[in-house]
């Protein structure tokens, strides 16, 4: 009996203290008190999505672009409203693959979620009957040269409907960057299932990033585009975000981040599915370039499949995870050689925080093309780094010999892969 009585004063207390929770919340609102939250919402497969955080005029930040074809994106929602297989793809870097930094507001957030989780929920929440498959191909602290090198393996042999891609902050401002950011999306654009591509501009804390030449090559291909820099400028200028709030690292955003990402995608989205624009017909890209044409057919060739000459002090190993089938050289001068056929060719390896990675010269038929740097010592992770060692106007057998400089203090090198086309 006395146990009964102990469970029966307990459920009152947790009742009362219940209670006394709800009206303190209550007058807290009354009052006007911040919530204990961040703006906003955040959930998966349509539950919450992220919203609160940006306002109209915000949006038009996020957008400034005229002259786009919405047609294609829009096609892609019709797909899934009559319920059928719809691929979505998102490609770029650690951003897109899904790293969060630890901002100062993060822990009052419900959700912390990438933004590519936050595009995939509002899938989800608006067309539950469609089959959808997404494709995650962001890969960390990689460029757009890699990337228009990978994409087919990566993306494009999955059929993609509609695909994203992400690499403003990761690019550099160089004509090398704007031709290979230009490939990337015309082979995208001239792939088999013929996607609908988006453009999405991330930026650092300082307001670096690709945004301006990359958005020139959007709007040559009149793709919708969208800034995540011109809205977290107008965040922090307005003070309604820290820096320290949208990003812990100066370069990911945090989980507040993110989710002002999410709701600057989401809500675009929302306008174009709010929108009868008809079904849209595909059309080519224009034949002319911004740049040129230089990697319709790059590709990531596995060092299983180069013809080696001399192994030197290399040896076959399986140093990363993502790309197998490695070459390193912890000691002594390299001086790998080997053959392949191609236009272009360039060197993928690791950048390496450990003080140990050296700078190796890359000598393509006897010339020396390229200086390969493997030290990352200071940042924060081991890395790929690709470097462009040779180009011609013609297809041809090329003999490419890596040897450490005289000069490196490091002694070690894992070459991932070479990078070829034609």
């Amino acid at each position: 009996m006395k146990a009964k009585n102990k469970k029966f004063t307990n459920r009152v207390l947790s009742l009362a203290c219940a209670v006394v929770m709800l009206c303190t919340s209550i007058l807290q609102i009354l009052q006007g008190a911040v919530p204990v939250h961040a703006a906003g919402s955040g959930g998966i497969k349509g539950n919450h999505l992220p919203a609160g955080y940006v306002t109209e005029e915000q949006m038009k930040l996020a957008n400034p672009w005229s002259e786009v074809n919405e047609g294609p994106l829009y096609n892609v929602m019709r797909k899934a409203q009559s319920g059928q297989r719809v691929n979505i793809a998102f490609i770029g870097g650690s951003i897109t693959k899904g790293t969060i930094s630890k901002g100062t507001r993060d822990g009052s957030m419900n959700k912390k979620l990438p933004y590519a989780e936050y595009v995939i929920d509002w899938w989800y929440k608006k067309f539950p009957k469609a089959d959808l498959y997404f494709i995650n191909a962001g890969i960390s602290a990689t460029d757009s040269y890699l990337g228009v090198h990978r994409v087919q393996k990566d993306v494009l042999d999955k059929k993609p409907d509609l695909v994203f891609v992400e690499f403003a902050v990761n690019d550099k401002k160089t004509a090398h960057y704007k031709q290979s950011y230009e490939n990337l999306i015309r082979k995208i654009l001239a792939a088999d299932s013929k996607p609908a591509v988006m453009l999405l501009f991330m930026a650092k804390l300082n307001g670096w990033s690709c945004q301006a030449q990359q958005a020139q090559i959007g709007q040559h291909y009149k793709l919708p585009m969208l800034s995540y820099g011109n809205v977290m400028k107008d965040l922090i200028s307005k003070d309604i975000y820290t820096m320290e709030e949208l990003s812990g690292d100066a370069i990911h955003p945090s989980a507040l981040g993110s989710a002002v990402a999410g709701e600057i995608i989401v809500r675009y989205l929302d306008e174009i599915e709010d929108k009868t624009l008809g079904e849209v017909s595909y059309k080519k890209s224009p034949s002319k370039y911004v740049t040129s044409k230089k990697y319709n057919s790059a590709k990531v060739l596995s060092c299983k499949n180069i013809s080696i000459q001399r192994m030197g002090t290399f040896e076959a190993t399986n140093k990363s995870s993502t790309f197998k089938n490695n070459l390193t050289s912890s000691s002594g001068d390299g001086n790998l050689s080997f053959t392949v056929t191609a236009k272009n060719i360039g060197i993928l390896f690791a950048q390496q925080i450990n003080g140990r990675g050296g700078q190796f010269d890359v000598y393509v038929d006897g010339k020396k093309t390229a200086v390969i740097d493997a030290d990352n010592t200071g940042g924060r992770h081991n890395k790929p780094g690709a470097v462009p060692c040779y180009s011609s106007s013609k297809k041809g057998a090329h003999t490419v010999r890596i040897v450490r400089s005289g000069k490196s203090k490091g002694h070690a090198l894992t070459i991932y892969a070479v990078l070829v086309s034609n």
